[in-house]
C-alpha cells in the first residue's frame, strides 16, 4: 500500500515536472476576469504537443502520445477580495479551428488531485497547423462564460 502511494506521488511529480518543462517551450498563459465583491478568477491555459509527455504519465491520464496529437490543459483559480486563492471546478466548452477553418469540439476531462482541479483534452493536428482555440469557462453560479481565444502552432516533435 505504501509503495502504491509512493508510485502515485512519483508519477504525479513527473507529470508536473514535464508540464514545467513544456512551459519553457509553450508558456502557460492566463487571463483574469472580475468576480463578485472584488474577487477575481484566473483562467490558466496551455497547449503543447503530446510527445512532451512521458508515456507512463500519458497512460495514467488516458492521453495518446502521437506526433499528430496536442494536449490542452485549463484550470481556474478563484482569488477572493482578501487575496485567498483556491482552485475551483467549472464547466468548460472548448473548440479548435485549424488553418482551413474546420471546427472541432475538444472533449475535456476533469482531473482532481488534492486541492488541484484542471481539465485536459487532446487536439489532432497536422505539422505546422495554427490552431485557434476557443474556451468558454463557466464558474459555479455564472450565467455568462469567461471567453478566451488563443492560437497555438503545433509541430511534429
Amino acid at each position: 500500500m505504501k509503495t502504491d502511494y509512493l508510485n502515485r506521488f512519483v508519477i504525479i511529480g513527473l507529470f508536473w515536472l514535464l508540464m514545467a518543462i513544456s512551459f519553457t517551450v509553450n508558456a502557460e498563459q492566463k487571463k483574469v476576469f472580475d468576480g463578485p465583491d472584488g474577487s477575481e478568477y484566473e483562467v490558466h491555459y496551455i497547449a503543447f504537443e503530446s510527445t512532451f509527455l512521458d508515456k507512463d504519465i500519458a497512460r495514467q491520464y488516458g492521453l495518446v502520445r502521437s506526433k499528430a496529437m496536442g494536449v490542452l490543459n485549463v484550470s481556474m483559480i478563484y482569488v477572493s477580495a482578501t487575496g485567498e486563492r483556491k482552485a475551483v471546478p467549472f464547466l468548460l466548452e472548448t473548440n479548435a479551428k485549424n488553418d482551413i477553418q474546420q471546427v472541432t469540439h475538444v472533449s475535456m476531462s476533469q482531473v482532481i488531485e488534492g486541492e488541484s482541479v484542471y481539465y485536459i483534452g487532446q487536439i489532432q493536428f497536422r505539422e505546422g497547423d495554427v490552431m485557434t482555440i476557443d474556451l468558454a469557462a463557466y464558474p459555479q453560479g455564472a450565467i455568462d462564460p469567461f471567453r478566451i481565444r488563443f492560437a497555438h502552432t503545433f509541430y511534429n516533435n
